[in-house]
C-alpha cells in the first residue's frame, strides 16, 4: 500500500506498484493498466524509461541522471517534469513506497 501523504522530492526513492500491467504498444507509446479499477493511463517514451527505472532503490535524482545517458538535453526542465510526473502517478497510486509482503 503507498503512502498516500507521501511527499517527493529528487531525493525520494519511489518503486512502481507491483499490480499494476505496463503494455507498450509502440516506440512512442504505452498503455498502465490497473486490473483492480480498470483505469488505464497513457505514458510516452520517456515516461515509460523513468518507470522502468522506478526500483526503489535509486533516487529520482539518479533516474534523472540515468536519463541522460539514454536521451539528449536533460536538464533541470527535466527535474521538474519528473517530479511533476511522479507526483501525477503518485495520486493514482501507480508509484509511491511499497512494503514486501
Amino acid at each position: 500500500m503507498p503512502d498516500i501523504d507521501l511527499k517527493i522530492d529528487m531525493d525520494s526513492c519511489l518503486a512502481v506498484n507491483p499490480g499494476l500491467v505496463l503494455r507498450i504498444e509502440d516506440d512512442d507509446c504505452a498503455l498502465l493498466f490497473d486490473p483492480d479499477n480498470g483505469k488505464v493511463q497513457m505514458l510516452n517514451s520517456t515516461a515509460v524509461a523513468v518507470w522502468q527505472l522506478l526500483d526503489g532503490q535509486r533516487t529520482l535524482s539518479q533516474v534523472v541522471d540515468c536519463l541522460g545517458s539514454m536521451y539528449e538535453g536533460i536538464d533541470d526542465a527535466t527535474a521538474r517534469q519528473v517530479l511533476g510526473l511522479m507526483e501525477s502517478l503518485a495520486k493514482l497510486g501507480a508509484v509511491g513506497v511499497w512494503e514486501q509482503d
